[in-house]
């Protein structure tokens, strides 16, 4: 469980303060629950990693992937397809 104290902060150039959507809420964290929160990501992840849990091709939510790093793989592998000779059929989903 996460404690924040949050801080509204009027916008700027904005003179109405009756209306709450002049305002930007801002949640502080104690820095004690953000180094617990990224100590338990770090152990969760590599026991993950250690015990091959997670493929090798995941590209999201991956410590030094990108999806820059997922397209470089796939035109590796449809050039070494074409070479080859064979078919190559790519389906691409982007969900929001």
């Amino acid at each position: 469980m996460k404690i924040a104290r949050i801080l509204q902060i009027t916008k700027p150039d904005r003179d109405d303060t009756n209306d709450p959507s002049k305002y930007r809420q801002i949640s502080l964290l104690n820095i004690e629950g953000k180094v617990l929160a990224n100590l338990l990501i770090k152990i969760i992840m590599h026991h993950l990693y250690k015990s091959e849990f997670l493929n090798d091709n995941r590209y999201e939510f991956t410590h030094q992937k990108s999806t820059t790093d997922a397209a470089m793989e796939a035109r590796q592998y449809i050039e070494l397809q074409l070479e080859r000779g064979r078919v190559v059929i790519l389906s691409s989903l982007d969900v929001r």
